[in-house]
């Protein structure tokens, strides 16, 4: 059965113990420094690495199959930085597109971002080198089309792509080109995650409820694991597919005293396979922490 939930003050007061076994790395964005940047979290480990620091926040953090690099934008640029040095590269610079929503080939050697070339156009779906040597990397075009297209990821063995286009997921098969519609119905259906097992986790809303659904790469087979007043910002399952993190944008069920406390930071938690809450994985209401993927 779905699950319905609030995370309200109480569930925060006494934080429950990481499980075993929790393994890889937590990549976030967080203002802890008194301004947005990415940081990492080596599991099981409490301990916290600042990746950057940049005049302009971090968006849409993304971690290599490796797990050795991240793509991010930051003022519509695509940047990577590397775990083990903190090196930052870009590899566009924002003049001919506005870049968003990176996400790594299996190979590691390429990205698929969302660009689009002004303020209110559409976006279409472009592929980037990740070993360029100069400032822009070669784009390719994926998709173009009059809709606005984003939030890709590409499918565990790089075949297909899954995007959000007028709140649906659609497929889209790079060896044929052709695209075909994997949701419908009043959901609206955004950021879209591949589970080990190729299944697809999406996050949606529909008026005032919100929840995690689980689907086949085709889009049959659909099931809600959360259905609720919480509406998670983001998802991102664990490289084992044993557990998902998320940030909670806000909760509707809300405690009035949390209102006070909280005054509208994010906090990163950590579900189990099924979405059912585990255990808060960033501490207080001083700081925001949010857009949180989990690389090995």
């Amino acid at each position: 059965m779905p699950v319905a939930l609030s995370l309200g003050l109480g569930a925060c007061e006494a934080p429950a113990p990481l499980p075993a076994g929790l393994a890889g790395t937590l990549v976030f964005v967080s203002n802890r420094s008194g301004r947005e940047d990415l940081y990492a979290r080596p599991l099981p480990g409490e301990a916290e690495i600042r990746l950057t620091w940049l005049d302009e926040p971090p968006r849409d953090p993304a971690v290599s199959a490796d797990g050795a690099r991240v793509a991010f934008t930051v003022g519509g640029r695509v940047a990577v930085v590397d775990l083990a040095t903190h090196d930052v590269r870009y590899l566009t610079l924002g003049i001919d597109y506005a870049d968003a929503g990176p996400s790594w080939h299996p190979d590691g050697r390429r990205l698929v971002v969302a660009g689009r070339r002004g303020e209110g156009e559409a976006a279409d779906l472009f592929e980037l080198s990740a070993d360029g040597a100069g400032p822009e990397s070669p784009r390719r075009v994926l998709l173009e089309s009059p809709a606005h297209e984003g939030e890709p990821v590409y499918s565990p063995d790089g075949s297909f792509l899954v995007f959000v286009r007028e709140d649906n997921l659609f497929r889209l098969d790079l060896g044929s080109g052709g695209t075909r519609r994997l949701t419908g119905g009043f959901r609206r259906a955004r950021q879209p995650r591949f589970l080990p097992s190729g299944r697809l986790l999406c996050l949606w809303s529909e008026e005032k409820r919100y929840g995690i659904d689980l689907l086949q790469a085709d889009g049959a087979d659909r099931q809600t694991l959360v259905e609720g007043q919480v509406r998670y910002e983001n998802v991102a399952p664990s490289p084992d597919g044993r557990y998902l993190v998320a940030s909670d944008a806000y909760d509707l069920g809300f405690a009035p005293a949390e209102f006070l406390t909280r005054r509208g930071n994010t906090r990163l938690w950590l579900l189990d396979q099924r979405g059912g809450v585990v255990a808060p994985l960033s501490r207080g209401y001083r700081h925001s922490s949010h857009s949180a993927v989990w690389g090995h």
